[in-house]
């Protein structure tokens, strides 16, 4: 049985559209999956609600703005919350909540604790090619004991940002 050479083109012509069409419905689908930021559960005990009127909240406030500028892409703005949390606690669990909800997400900063660091940093990525969205955990801790405490409370916060995928 012979096909004729019409019927070969728009064989050939149909294969053409299906593996050009497959790869551009996946790349929509990855967009707009990227184009959410990826939504984190905080650490148990956390808190929105901070005191008012302390001398903190500046540099809070400035370094929550600095995550949302630096995790800010042209897919749109970061999504950043701040928490407040009892004073000793433990930068190991909040790292680990925070990697547990980024199951295979690598991460591409050093997040090893040091005691003595007031402000502990972490930042993940997601294993994607294209439009990797980014999650940040960030923890202020209060200054040590018999220190200047220059107004900061007696606790320690927690910043998390996530970006959409760029």
């Amino acid at each position: 049985m012979r096909i004729g050479r019409r019927r070969l083109g728009a064989a050939i012509a149909g294969v053409g559209v299906v593996m050009l069409l497959v790869p551009a419905v996946l790349a929509f689908i990855r967009w707009n999956a990227a184009g959410t930021p990826h939504k984190i559960v905080p650490p148990a005990g956390a808190t929105t609600q901070l005191p008012e009127g302390e001398q903190y909240e500046t540099v809070v406030d400035n370094r929550a703005a600095i995550i949302a500028l630096s995790l800010r892409n042209d897919r749109g703005p970061a999504t950043v919350r701040t928490y407040s949390m009892p004073p000793n606690s433990p930068w190991l669990q909040s790292k680990m909540l925070v990697a547990t909800q980024l199951d295979h997400w690598t991460p591409t900063t050093d997040c090893a604790d040091n005691p003595e660091a007031r402000i502990l940093e972490c930042t993940w990525e997601e294993p994607t090619r294209w439009w990797p969205r980014q999650v940040r955990l960030t923890m202020m801790r209060p200054p040590p004991p018999g220190a200047d405490r220059n107004g900061w409370a007696n606790l320690t916060i927690v910043i998390i940002g996530s970006a959409p995928g760029a």
